[in-house]
């Protein structure tokens, strides 16, 4: 469960910079910028929420993690 919860923060924070990234070039009329922001306008605008998202399922794996640990699993 750990694992998957980190692939899924390793996932979130992919995309938040793949969305910050674009927010900046979408401007300059770069294609691959205008199709990322096209597709979520709201991650374009704040691709923060992505960067919180992968906090909070880092938190949660580490936490998962650690319960199994102190369980003796």
């Amino acid at each position: 469960m750990a694992g998957l919860l980190f692939l899924l923060a390793l996932l979130a924070g992919g995309a938040g910079v793949a969305f910050y990234n674009a927010r900046d070039l979408v401007s300059i009329g770069e294609n691959w910028a205008v199709a990322v922001c096209s597709s979520s306008k709201l991650f374009c605008v704040h691709p923060d929420y992505l960067f919180y998202t992968a906090g909070v399922l880092l938190v949660l794996a580490m936490g998962v993690k650690l319960g199994s640990a102190m369980s003796g699993n």
